[in-house]
C-alpha cells in the first residue's frame, strides 16, 4: 500500500470515520461518539480534525484535536489543543499512518501559532513526537492520570506562563 493522503475531514466523511474508530477501539464505542459529539460543540476544530485516505478513496486512519481551556490557579483561561481519539484501521496499524496523522496534527498546530498539544496516551508511543509530561511543565489534568501518560507537547507559540488545569470539550465527559 502507498502511503495515504492526509487531509482534513470533509462532509460526508462523518460514517467511515464512525466505522474506523468503532473497529479500532472495539469494543468500545466511546471514542466514536466522542467524534461524533465533538461536531456539535464549540471545541470542534475542523481544520484539525485529520483523515488518512488510501488510493481506493477509504479513510484508513483518523486523528482529531480539539480546543481545550487551560483554567490557571488566578481563574484565568487560556485556549490550548487536546489530541485524540486517534485511529488507524486494525490491519493497516504498525505502518506509520498513525504517525504521519500526528506529524501533520503537529505541523498544522504549529503553523496555527497554537502553543502546546496535550494528551492522554501510550507512554512509549508518544515521547517519540516530542510529548513529555504535562505535570512537569504546569498542566495538570482534570483527573487522577499519570505522569506517565499525561503528555504534552511544547509548540513554538509555549510560554511559560502557561499553568493550570486542563478541561476537555463536553464531549469527553470529563468533569
Amino acid at each position: 500500500m502507498a502511503a495515504p493522503t492526509i487531509r482534513a475531514e470533509r462532509p460526508g466523511d462523518e460514517s467511515a470515520i464512525r466505522s474506523l474508530v468503532d473497529r479500532a477501539f472495539a469494543p468500545s464505542a466511546a471514542e466514536g461518539r466522542i467524534i461524533d459529539d465533538l461536531r456539535g460543540e464549540e471545541g470542534w476544530l475542523a481544520d484539525l480534525s485529520l483523515v488518512a485516505v488510501a488510493e481506493d478513496g477509504a479513510i484508513v486512519g483518523q486523528c482529531v484535536t480539539s480546543l481545550g481551556i487551560l483554567v490557571g490557579v488566578d481563574g484565568s483561561s487560556r485556549p490550548i489543543l487536546a489530541l485524540g481519539p486517534i485511529a488507524v484501521a486494525p490491519d493497516l496499524q504498525r505502518r506509520a499512518i498513525g504517525g504521519a496523522l500526528i506529524r501533520r496534527t503537529i505541523a498544522d498546530a504549529t503553523a496555527a501559532r497554537w502553543p502546546v498539544i496535550v494528551l492522554v496516551g501510550h507512554a512509549t508511543y508518544y515521547p517519540r513526537f516530542g510529548f513529555e509530561p504535562a505535570r512537569a511543565i504546569g498542566i495538570e489534568p482534570p483527573q487522577s492520570w499519570s505522569d506517565a501518560h499525561w503528555m504534552a507537547l511544547r509548540l513554538p507559540g509555549w510560554t511559560p506562563d502557561l499553568r493550570g488545569t486542563m478541561q476537555y470539550p463536553p464531549a469527553f465527559g470529563i468533569d
